[in-house]
């Protein structure tokens, strides 16, 4: 297996815990708390974004509500294509309005886009904090 192989083959590997993971919180399903695990966790999305050969991060285009996002949710995978499908997050700053810098986003929101992204083009994901869905933030005062 070349080098391309190999790490597309870990990527499809990650792609496919983190999709498991997001399976595993939304299943769960308990006789006497229901659906605990989502209650806990506070949502059923594990956010990331994926770095790109030349070390940006990957941007996709909701061409329907026009934002643009760096930032996805697992649907699927297809491990023989090594292809995962994705749903957009759209990201918010703490006023409410899209944001396009990482710094500024306090909030994902899920999308119903979706896209298909061949990974090849892929060289590593950053998960990020499943926090920023529930999007719940405090602004301490300054004196």
């Amino acid at each position: 297996m070349n080098n391309e192989n190999k790490r597309n083959h870990f990527l499809c590997e990650a792609l496919n815990d983190i999709k498991a993971l997001q399976d595993m919180i939304k299943d769960f399903h308990s006789k006497y708390f229901g659906q605990l695990l989502v209650k806990i966790v506070g949502s059923d999305t594990i956010p990331f974004f994926l770095i790109t050969h030349n070390g940006t991060r990957l941007k996709l285009m909701d061409t329907v509500k026009q934002f643009e996002t760096e930032f996805f949710r697992i649907e699927a995978i297809d491990k023989e294509c090594c292809r995962g499908t994705v749903s957009l997050l759209r990201a918010y700053d703490y006023e409410g309005h899209d944001t396009k810098l990482i710094a500024d986003v306090v909030r994902l929101e899920k999308t119903s886009t979706e896209k298909s992204i061949d990974l090849s083009g892929i060289s590593a994901i950053q998960l990020l904090k499943p926090d920023m869905l529930k999007g719940k933030f405090i602004i301490e005062p300054k004196w």
